[in-house]
């Protein structure tokens, strides 16, 4: 019986846990059939109330970052780089973001600055770029920014972006997990290491024949000529053996950093190595049902122990 117990800390921006509490998603088990529930409810990304949508914000982005960016310098650029703190509404978040692209960096992470301090949503925000983003130093200075462990918010980004049918967006969903400490998704990692994508074509993916060809007289034609006679054959060839065509097929992803992500996560939580697990996802399931769900919920009784004793 496993009795190592792993302290995990789930104190988010705005909000609390209790020190040693593991998340819901770890407690339950994951069922045969139908989906993996969300860690945490994706709804919480709604921000509770907005001044404007993102197509009224932005020409004033847009705006924003003409005048103050571009080819200015100096006291210009500096008041612009001290002004982000006025773009407190997410719902301005992404096109403020999108009007940065062409910038240079000290624009682009004053902004990752200013998202950092913006609480959940902020911090969601900047687990967004860290995962879809096409800039890899981009991703690295928003995945920096990130508090650790990650908050509820971030939490519920990371689910989403594994579940995206995207391989490079859950391959970076996967690897943000592994960074920020996201423990509540290792149901959504189970899931996500492994895709399958099915290939339809209107004809043929491929063929491979296999036979052997036999020739034989067919027929033959007289041939006649002064006081002599002759024949000149025909030769035809039979072909035997197998043909086989490739209509459709099943091509299966492996994402590499989500599956290394879930065997940190999980061989650091667990305090036994999961690495034998490999990429079979029902040997994981397994796992995660009959050992990891009761080792965490033998975890949150003692936390709970100890929590009424302390209280007495």
């Amino acid at each position: 019986m496993h009795t190592t117990f792993s302290i995990l800390w789930l104190v988010c921006a705005g909000q609390g846990a209790s020190p040693s509490t593991p998340p819901p998603s770890l407690l339950r088990t994951i069922p045969a059939t139908g989906g993996v529930p969300f860690a945490v409810d994706p709804s919480i990304l709604q921000p509770k109330s907005t001044d404007g949508s993102a197509q009224s914000y932005e020409q004033s982005a847009k705006d924003f970052v003409r005048t103050r960016f571009g080819t200015h310098r100096g006291e210009i650029r500096t008041q612009g780089l001290s002004e982000f703190g006025r773009w407190k509404d997410p719902s301005s978040w992404q096109v403020l973001w999108d009007a940065l692209g062409r910038e240079k960096d000290d624009a682009r992470l004053a902004c990752l600055d200013h998202f950092a301090s913006q609480g959940g949503l902020g911090q969601a925000m900047l687990a967004k770029i860290a995962i879809r983003s096409d800039e890899s130093d981009m991703r690295h200075e928003a995945a920096r920014r990130i508090q650790r462990p990650a908050c509820d918010e971030v939490v519920a980004m990371i689910d989403l972006g594994l579940r995206d049918d995207r391989h490079a967006v859950a391959n970076q969903a996967g690897l943000l997990a592994g960074k920020v400490d996201a423990f509540a998704v290792i149901p959504s990692l189970i899931f996500a290491q492994v895709a399958a994508d099915e290939k339809k074509t209107d004809g043929d993916l491929a063929w491979i024949a296999i036979g052997t060809r036999t020739n034989y007289i067919a027929n033959v034609v007289p041939i006649v000529g002064d006081r002599s006679g002759a024949f000149q054959p025909i030769v035809g060839s039979l072909q035997t053996g197998v043909l086989m065509r490739v209509q459709d097929a099943m091509v299966y992803t492996y994402r590499s950093d989500a599956h290394q992500a879930l065997v940190a996560l999980t061989t650091r939580d667990f305090g036994q190595s999961t690495v034998d697990n490999g990429w079979d996802m029902k040997r994981w399931w397994t796992w995660f049902n009959t050992e990891y769900v009761p080792f965490k919920q033998a975890q949150a009784s003692a936390s709970s122990s100890t929590a009424s004793a302390s209280a007495r």
